[in-house]
């Protein structure tokens, strides 16, 4: 029998350029990673490792290097088959733009079938991965292994034992210097635990600090737009708030926009001659791309909560957040602008 700890790295700032990170060197650990490190370091100072393997990345030594501290007669060996996904041409690419790519909605819905330009399949990532798992199994009988890597390779390591199709593995949750456990036996194997991070939970109030989580209450108004010709639109929300001399502007996708009109007519009704918001002005920048949108009702309040999630690839770190209260009519009005530019039934 072989116990691996399945150990993701600890954020980094790469994510602040809006790139896919991959193989980029010199991709390091940040404050907050390296507190996360530490944490995790102290979480293992009493458990007795016998091995240590780390992809090559910087991001994954550092954190490794932060648990081995606490156990110095161990040496750590670097394994490119835990190294990051090769993304090939994508590496270093703009989210924003992947995003608008057939290849994203394959890696997003039917990731088997998906392979990178110049780079590796998602189904040869996985193999590598698994193989690499297994040596280490018929190196370390009978011991404790801990694996530093990334979270797709470790959401696909397991999904595999697991025994889920590579389709799915996106549903499993891996977060920034998590814990999962697998152990290997001559019988089945067994997934002991996922995502531990409760080690993490003194951190924070820190970190809230440092993920651009953002709430706009005093909102003049909120609206939905959409620049460029018919099949190459970019649509946007944007938001007017009180405190600030400029709207906000999000990059938001089409079914953002008919998602919100359904979810505003189920909570709040939408009239027939409620008026349409219209955009504030032309945006110029963009606060980040939404990823996925909440919309929740305070019947207490009578306001409604919009939250934008930011759109980030994995080994991104934490994506922003962005808080909306809207009332009722703000709301309603939204909801039939949203559908004016989605139907593109709109002057812009």
């Amino acid at each position: 029998m072989t116990e691996f700890l399945l150990i993701r790295h600890a954020v980094n700032d790469f994510v602040k350029t809006g790139r896919l990170a991959g193989w980029t060197p010199n991709v390091h650990l940040n404050d907050e990673g390296r507190a996360q490190a530490a944490a995790l370091g102290v979480r293992l100072a009493q458990m007795p490792l016998d091995a240590a393997y780390s992809s090559p990345l910087e991001r994954c030594v550092e954190t490794a290097q932060a648990v081995l501290a606490h156990h110095p007669n161990l040496n750590l060996v670097l394994s490119e088959a835990l190294g990051e996904v090769r993304y090939g041409a994508w590496q270093g690419a703009e989210l924003s733009k992947l995003a608008k790519r057939k290849l994203w909605r394959v890696v997003q819905i039917n990731p088997s079938r998906a392979r990178f330009p110049e780079g590796e399949s998602l189904r040869a990532a996985q193999m590598r991965a698994v193989d690499a798992i297994e040596q280490f199994a018929r190196q370390h009988p009978r011991q404790c292994v801990a694996i530093f890597s990334h979270s797709d390779l470790i959401k696909m390591i397991l999904a595999h034992y697991l025994g889920m199709h590579l389709d799915l593995y996106q549903r499993i949750e891996v977060s920034p210097a998590s814990i999962s456990i697998l152990r290997l036996s001559f019988a089945r194997p067994s997934v002991l635990q996922i995502n531990e991070t409760s080690f993490l939970s003194q951190l924070s109030a820190k970190a809230s600090d440092s993920l651009g989580v953002e709430r706009l209450e005093r909102l003049k108004g909120v609206t939905v737009g959409a620049l460029g010709p018919k099949g190459k639109r970019v649509f946007y929300l944007q938001a007017a708030d009180a405190s600030r001399d400029k709207p906000l502007t999000f990059i938001i996708e089409k079914t953002h926009a008919l998602q919100l009109a359904s979810q505003i007519e189920a909570l709040v009704g939408l009239p027939e001659d409620v008026p349409a918001a219209l955009p504030f002005t032309t945006p110029d920048n963009f606060v980040f791309h939404v990823g996925r949108i909440a919309l929740e009702y305070d019947s207490e309040r009578l306001r409604l909560h919009l939250t934008l999630t930011e759109l980030l690839g994995e080994e991104q770190g934490t994506p922003r957040q962005m808080h909306l209260h809207l009332a009722p009519e703000q709301a309603q009005a939204l909801a039939a602008q949203a559908r004016r530019v989605a139907q593109g039934t709109d002057a812009i």
